[in-house]
């Protein structure tokens, strides 16, 4: 159980590093979402989609991909929020072509949780210890 707690730990940090990353190393700059890219497949039909952005940075347009995305089930392919105007993090020596989205904060949340589910398990797992 103290091993699934530091993972989670792990995991949750390594999240909220590369959001601040983004964040501090990039320009915010506005962009346009104009579609999705599927980011993971689970079960039951869940699928995990990030937004493509295209956005234009002294006088270049690059067509990005965001950290955060929408959940969705049945398998279709969604539609919100497609043609919204948003800033973005940019960084335009990224190599990976990732952003983050100013105002979005569902992947602060999933951090968050992860990292409270995994001290709750290392901290009860060391008090049954005891």
């Amino acid at each position: 159980m103290i091993f699934i707690g530091f993972i989670l730990c792990m995991i949750s940090s390594i999240l909220i590093f590369l959001k601040l990353k983004y964040v501090l190393t990039g320009k915010l700059v506005e962009g346009e979402v104009i579609g999705y890219v599927r980011g993971a497949k689970g079960l039951y039909g869940f699928e995990g989609y990030n937004y493509r952005i295209r956005l234009e940075y002294k006088g270049i347009q690059y067509d990005v991909t965001s950290m955060e995305g929408i959940t969705v089930t049945v398998g279709t392919i969604p539609k919100k929020n497609l043609g919204m105007q948003c800033l973005v993090y940019f960084n335009p020596k990224s190599e990976k072509g990732k952003v983050v989205l100013k105002g979005f904060y569902q992947l602060d949340w999933i951090a968050v949780l992860l990292f409270i589910l995994g001290a709750l398990s290392i901290i009860i797992e060391i008090m049954m210890l005891v």
